[in-house]
């Protein structure tokens, strides 16, 4: 792997695992104490397989969620978080800040955070699910070209960034090992496909369970949210999508290179959706073909060479796709937003540069200006009358 790649790999693990309590965290004063009127955590999904020493349930996922006393909004929020890392990063900032499930339940929604089946407490058994891979211990400061070093003024990490720092120690306690690769390294597309799979069986169980919600997703877990809306369009009633897993079809450099293969055979996912003609393999959508970059550091767009099938299932379902100003995702996530757009599904592209918000980087769910991000999440779903 090449340095520069390693460096945003490391800089995403940096920033998305682990969450603390720590005495250092830089919260404004005066907020007041949450009060909870309900609290509690339960498993949905999975299946029964029998082994050599008795039948387990495998691929289920955990929740947990908690519902504020002056609940001012009618759906909660379900949070899915992304690769090798675990709901965790959605309660707290690896410097003991408040994480958006915790910003959102204060704002009166109810909140539900998952850990996504064979991750964190939703077990892994590597005789069903394969192999966990482990992300590299060491986590060097990313280089220039990547996310901004860490005495940048624009850095948003709340950190050094460096070993012995309280928030990086912290985030280098909460990573992940994955069924799936680390991205940016060969992905072969039928373990993502399974993880697609197990994740749209075991979210349509939540909402079955808990009614019509809002879905959060971030990075990864962007496909397993477009899976799960697709199994059950009449219970999701909104995506935010933070830097989700993309573009589509072809990864973007660094993380892909011209000449890989498909990555995402069904456009935004792995696993196959349900679109209007149908489409069954990637041959299905007539060839691709790439268009011209829209800008300097943008990339071009990879589209289905004829007529663009329709996401028929979620073409209700008003979708946001979030991307921070100086993340290896703002060169592509508009091709993201675009593919929606094309394929008959509502969706608005914010990228946090346009409104002069710099330095924020693939987490930035999880960086010190996280508030502020949040509050431009929960203005667009108030538009959406949610």
């Amino acid at each position: 792997m090449n340095k520069k790649l390693h460096a945003i790999i490391l800089t995403g693990l940096i920033c998305t695992a682990g969450a603390g309590s720590l005495a250092q965290a830089e919260e404004p004063s005066g907020k007041a104490p949450l009060v909870i009127a309900q609290q509690g955590n339960f498993y949905v999904g999975g299946r029964e397989v029998a082994l050599e020493g008795g039948t387990i349930v495998a691929d289920e996922m955990y929740v947990e969620y908690q519902i504020p006393a002056e609940q001012t909004h009618p759906y909660p929020l379900v949070f899915l978080h992304g690769g090798m890392s675990s709901g965790a990063y959605w309660w707290s900032r690896p410097d003991g800040g408040e994480g958006w499930a915790t910003l959102f339940l204060r704002k009166g929604y109810a909140v539900y955070v998952v850990d996504r089946p064979t991750h964190g407490r939703s077990p892994h058994y590597e005789d069903i699910d394969g192999k966990a891979h482990l992300p590299p211990l060491s986590m060097p400061r990313p280089g220039p070209g990547s996310d901004p070093e860490p005495d940048d003024p624009d850095n948003r990490f709340p950190g050094s960034k460096v070993p012995g720092d309280p928030a990086y120690e912290q985030s280098l306690r909460g990573r992940q090992a994955s069924v799936e690769l680390p991205f940016g390294l060969p992905d072969p597309v039928a373990v993502s496909a399974r993880m697609d799979g197990y994740d749209r069986e075991a979210g349509a169980a939540l909402l079955d369970r808990i009614g019509p919600a809002v879905l959060v997703t971030h990075s990864r877990s962007g496909a397993s949210g477009w899976q799960i809306a697709d199994a059950r369009p009449e219970l999701v009633k909104a995506i935010v999508a933070a830097e989700p897993n993309g573009p589509p079809f072809y990864n973007a450099p660094p993380l892909g290179q011209p000449g890989d293969p498909v990555s995402r055979p069904f456009g935004i996912t792995y696993a196959p959706l349900t679109y209007d003609p149908a489409v069954e393999t990637v041959a299905d959508f007539g060839g691709l073909v790439q268009r011209d970059p829209e800008g300097e550091g943008l990339v071009g767009c990879w589209v289905p060479r004829g007529e663009q099938p329709q996401l028929v299932n979620l073409s209700d379902i008003p979708v946001m796709v979030m991307t921070g100003e100086s993340s290896y995702h703002a060169g592509y996530d508009h091709c993201t937003a675009q593919y929606f757009s094309a394929a008959g599904v509502p969706a608005d592209y914010v990228n946090l540069g346009d409104m002069g918000i710099t330095g924020n980087t693939h987490s930035f769910m999880r960086e010190t200006n996280n508030a502020e991000l949040a509050d431009i999440a929960a203005e667009w779903l108030t538009e959406k009358g949610l």
